[in-house]
């Protein structure tokens, strides 16, 4: 399998969201950073904020980033089912 190919697959199974990871940011910072993105960039349900977690710290960054796009596409389809 060549590399142009594999990225491409790995594009697939990421649901091709943008990730932003917060780290060492406090409660109110967070809310802040939050909310200036969502303002300035215009791709809703296309971006995953996350922050980390003493768990997730210990997480290869691939794996973490494939998880948080599992639970990004699950929450966003079980909103969409609501409507």
């Amino acid at each position: 399998m060549n590399d142009k190919y594999r990225k491409m697959e790995e594009m697939k199974k990421s649901g091709g969201e943008k990730t932003i990871i917060f780290h060492g940011f406090s409660h109110e910072e967070l809310n802040l950073l939050m909310k200036t993105i969502k303002e300035v960039i215009d791709i809703p349900g296309k971006i995953i904020m996350a922050v980390t977690t003493p768990t997730s710290l210990e997480w290869k960054l691939k794996d973490l980033i494939e998880e948080l796009s599992k639970e990004h596409r699950y929450f966003r389809e079980k909103k969409e089912n609501i409507k």
